[in-house]
């Protein structure tokens, strides 16, 4: 009953809302690296691995299309709206919306699973150096991938359903099952299923995706109908809203193919070092960066609601701080440290050194814009918030197409490794968050410039100062006391640095008085005595 009352308790402010769900993606983030690892340790940087990851391509934009974060994103601000006048028409929408991106997403699944050879050969590996069986391999595993984007389709409703009651704690929970669901049939299934093994896994990843929800789905007054009416006034206005999100979310995804097919272009291993520097660069980003968005969301739009935009912009202030607290000093723990840490995420006996150091490289180009992509998820629901989704569209577009040109020069005018695709997207990324914030300066009359800045100045001295404690330790500790050549010694060194590097950093915010170090120490006492008094 006590851990029932934990899982279903409300957060009604950014950071603790914020911390629970960034504490549950923290063990979703290990997972998440065991998962890399399994990966690394069974299947190497082989080409085979680079063509499963590939076939996941053309899944992700389709989700993309459907719902993924334009669904939250336009659902919640209209739900809570119609929920407060009266619940059932509420639910209605829900089910209209539910059933409505279902036949949506079938429709376009059928055409997937017909088309598979077709795209594998002329869209995700076009002038790719890969074998007809790769190919093969590529359609086929494209096929079982799509499966599991159906069940992540109802899994997202419940999880836009829940936020809605600001109920973090299941939806924050959900990815940690989905990473288990791969790594069990990965560790059970690898050697009779071979390639076919994770791809299996995650259609299981996905179902207990969902599973873990239902409960608390069914605590709800939700009930399904099966209904699709297109003419309900809410079903258009989420529709409305959600379409220009998609439409910007399908821009940006297209960069997965595009950047799948250069690294495909340089050779299949290429695609593994990709995508595996890709995976390592989010976890921060989603712990911190997606933790904080999905936190603000609901109270950004109460804000608006209540017509108070001088709350609005110091809602928006801090929660930028927020973002810059957490993530700046993980930038820069992965930048210092992204040999040790792709040597304990992808080093195998099959993994090479060759892959090894490039994709530490290929991770400390992604690292320099981690903050800039935590701000930008900020900006933004601000954005959503305000019921504008054109606007961030529009930049997106723009913005896409600079790191796209970026990215095609480097590969192929230029000749320059896979590490490039990473520059070319941090780029691309700081011109995407100036942007954001230009407009919306302009959109809510302005904000104080010099209260954004100032404690963004202390944020980032503080992380200057925690970097050399980083990096003097490291370097010493690594030629003088610890042969890191062996597993153990490297995981002694790198925990060793990273827990100096995080002393030194709460001693630097300490020192400069950094707010958001107080708020974070205040909302772990509140959930201390929240788990208390249950």
């Amino acid at each position: 009953n006590k851990s029932s009352r934990i899982l279903s308790s409300k957060q009604d402010t950014v950071i603790s809302a914020a911390f629970v769900i960034g504490s549950i993606y923290l063990l979703s983030a290990l997972l998440g690296f065991i998962k890399i690892r399994t990966l690394s340790a069974i299947y190497g940087d082989s080409t085979e691995l680079g063509v499963f990851f590939a076939a996941d391509d053309i899944p992700t934009i389709i989700f993309s299309l459907v719902v993924s974060g334009s669904l939250s994103s336009a659902f919640i601000p209209v739900f809570n709206r119609y929920y407060k006048r009266d619940p059932d028409s509420a639910w209605d929408i829900t089910s209209s919306v539910l059933n409505i991106s279902l036949s949506i997403f079938f429709v376009l699944s059928v055409l997937v699973i017909i088309g598979a050879d077709f795209l594998a050969t002329n869209v995700i590996a076009r002038n790719s150096n890969l074998s007809a069986y790769d190919l093969k391999l590529l359609a086929s595993l494209m096929r079982i991938m799509m499966l599991a984007q159906i069940l992540f389709i109802v899994s997202n409703f419940f999880t836009s359903i829940l936020q809605s009651f600001n109920r973090f704690v299941i939806p924050a929970l959900a990815p940690v099952f989905y990473n288990i669901g791969i790594i069990f049939t990965l560790v059970l299934f690898s050697r009779p299923l071979g390639i076919y093994a994770p791809a299996i896994g995650m259609i299981v990843g996905a179902f207990l995706h969902m599973g873990i929800q239902m409960p608390a789905i069914k605590n709800t007054d939700f009930e399904y109908q099966f209904r699709a009416n297109l003419r309900n006034r809410g079903v258009r206005e989420i529709y409305k809203l959600m379409l220009p999100k998609s439409f910007g979310q399908i821009i940006e995804k297209l960069l997965i193919p595009l950047y799948t097919n250069l690294a495909l272009f340089i050779s299949g291993s290429s695609n593994v070092i990709l995508t595996f520097a890709v995976d390592l660069q989010a976890l921060p980003t989603r712990m911190f960066g997606v933790s904080i968005a999905q936190a603000a969301l609901p109270i950004f739009s109460k804000s608006i609601e209540e017509d108070n935009m001088k709350d609005f912009k110091e809602l928006l202030i801090k929660t930028i701080h927020q973002v810059a607290f957490f993530i700046l000093p993980v930038s820069i723990v992965m930048f210092v440290l992204k040999v040790p840490l792709v040597r304990l995420a992808v080093g195998s006996r099959i993994y090479s050194w060759e892959a090894t150091v490039m994709t530490a490289y290929t991770l400390g180009f992604y690292s320099l814009s981690l903050v800039i992509q935590g701000v930008i998820l900020i900006l933004g629901r601000a954005y959503y918030a305000l019921h504008d989704t054109k606007t961030p569209v529009k930049i997106s577009a723009f913005t896409v197409a600079i790191n796209a040109a970026l990215a095609i020069i480097f590969i192929k005018s230029i000749g320059l490794g896979v590490w490039s695709l990473a520059f070319a997207f941090a780029v691309a990324s700081f011109l995407n968050c100036f942007l954001l914030f230009y407009f919306l300066y302009r959109k809510i009359g302005g904000i104080d410039i010099m209260k954004l800045l100032i404690p963004l100045n202390k944020i980032g001295i503080t992380s200057l100062f925690t970097a050399a404690a980083l990096y003097i330790p490291l370097q010493t500790m690594d030629k003088l006391l610890f042969d890191t050549t062996k597993t153990v010694w490297l995981i002694v060194l790198t925990g060793m640095v990273s827990l100096i590097g995080g002393f030194a950093y709460i001693f630097f915010s300490w020192l400069l008085k950094v707010e958001e170090l107080g708020l974070v120490f205040a909302s772990f006492q509140k959930l201390k005595s929240q788990i208390r008094s249950t």
